[in-house]
């Protein structure tokens, strides 16, 4: 029986976290692992700690319970990975304290490990509201997208992610601590690092989980803040992944091309729609211009809301 390790870092989202192990408990063959639940949190206080300890007395489910004090969400996920070694799982996978999992999810997950050689699997992050699927959020325009149902890709995100164990066992890998002041961004380097070292990435549309709509994200302000910081952090990326030089002219090159795709829709700027995409285009030109300069000195850890 393959042992599966789900690990949730949370922080202060007691109740979506609570409907999130209702779904994992809701899964379909889930009684053919041997599946066992990692909740870090991510508080001084262990904030949730009573709460799931009185849930574990109404569920089967194994639940371990652990705390990481040092604020970041990079200090809660190296946690996660620091205790894996102990437990030795087969497979191990992340998903957000906000999330619910598709009831398909694990199927899913092992039907296409039967089609393709995967090491690391992910798929699509749904929004709702009152249970149905929201079209028209900001927070779509940075999720991926695809035409084909199963695709070979070059990261994955942790709101979403199952691996197999063996491929960090041995190794010396973590999250980049200094992406801890980004709230964002750890994995898209952490997994862009495993990619560049021969492990094959899959994303599939039927592997999916669903996350409530968060009301905040949807206005403008949000928007340029969450495009402006991507910007910066694509800077530091590709500056990670293919060194100073090629870094710098990788950044620098995808930033003529957020410049350029801003230029395009100036004629539409009268469809809101046209406008939306000029905004995010144009403050990821701008973060990734300023990036070089402005990174050591920002820090959006002091206001996260993401």
């Amino acid at each position: 029986m393959n042992k599966i390790l789900i690990c949730i870092p949370t922080f202060y989202r007691n109740k979506s976290l609570i409907e999130c192990l209702n779904s994992i408990k809701k899964l379909e063959n889930i009684n053919l692992f041997d599946i066992r639940i990692l909740i870090l949190d991510n508080t001084i206080s262990n904030n949730s700690f009573n709460i799931i300890k009185k849930y574990k007395t109404n569920t089967k489910l194994k639940i371990l319970q652990k705390n990481e004090k040092k604020r970041g969400i990079v200090n809660a996920r190296n946690k996660c990975l620091k205790i894996s070694k102990f437990i030795k799982p087969k497979y191990i996978a992340f998903i957000d304290d906000d999330c619910t999992v598709d009831k398909n999810w694990l199927k899913n997950i092992f039907k296409l490990l039967k089609k393709v050689k995967a090491d690391i699997i992910t798929g699509p992050q749904k929004y709702q509201q009152n249970n149905k699927i929201v079209k028209n959020n900001y927070s779509m325009l940075f999720e991926k997208n695809y035409r084909k149902s199963v695709v070979k890709v070059e990261w994955a995100a942790t709101n979403n992610v199952f691996f197999s164990y063996d491929i960090i066992k041995n190794k010396k890998i973590t999250f980049d601590k200094l992406l801890n002041k980004f709230g964002m961004g750890e994995d898209q380097l952490f997994f862009s690092i495993l990619k560049r070292r021969g492990h094959k990435i899959y994303w599939s549309k039927n592997i999916k989980v669903y996350e409530k709509d968060h009301k905040h994200r949807n206005n403008i302000y949000w928007l340029i803040k969450r495009s402006f910081r991507l910007g910066v952090l694509g800077h530091y990326i590709d500056k990670k992944l293919h060194g100073n030089f090629y870094g710098y002219l990788n950044n620098y090159l995808k930033s003529s091309f957020f410049f350029l795709y801003t230029i395009r829709y100036i004629p539409t700027l009268y469809n809101k729609n046209s406008r939306i995409f000029a905004l995010n285009f144009l403050f990821r030109f701008l973060g990734k211009f300023f990036g070089p300069i402005i990174f050591k000195k920002i820090n959006f850890l002091q206001n996260d809301n993401k």
